[in-house]
């Protein structure tokens, strides 16, 4: 019994002994370095070298929102909408625990927002906001909310 043990760690041994090792540049080629030679500026001047003018991931890629598109609102008009949003009460609305998009007082309020926002008052807050340089919600009034219907 022993015999057979001492024989198989014989053959094991062996095998050990005469095995050669490999240098790691052979099974997976030269080394990366983990310091680049070239400065940020150059690569990034590099990237936008390479890259189209136009190149964007397309949207079935992307995680998140879109990308904004060219011509939107100004800073101006974006704070004019919130400002006519919060005017309309949606702003109080819109996360109470109980929101139901299908009540009347908040269609009314919808209602409210839109003819805010497609008529002459969005035009005035713009203008009454790039007259004072900033504006951000000053004027904004919340309407109370309306009972249930």
């Amino acid at each position: 019994m022993n015999t057979k043990v001492l024989a198989l760690f014989a053959v094991t041994f062996a095998g050990v002994v005469s095995a050669q090792t490999v240098p790691p540049e052979q099974w997976v080629g030269t080394p990366v370095p983990s310091i680049s030679t070239l400065s940020r500026s150059a690569v990034m001047a590099d990237y936008m070298a390479s890259a189209p003018a136009d190149a964007r991931t397309p949207q079935e890629f992307r995680v998140g929102p879109p990308d904004a598109q060219s011509g939107g609102l100004t800073r101006a008009e974006a704070v004019a909408d919130l400002n006519l949003w919060l005017r309309s009460g949606l702003g109080q609305s819109a996360y109470r625990e109980d929101f139901d998009p299908l009540r009347g007082s908040y269609r009314a309020q919808v209602a409210m927002y839109q003819r805010l926002r497609h008529g002459p008052e969005f035009t005035a807050e713009v203008a009454r906001i790039q007259g004072t340089g900033s504006g951000f919600a000053s004027t904004a009034q919340s309407a109370p909310l309306a009972a249930d219907e």
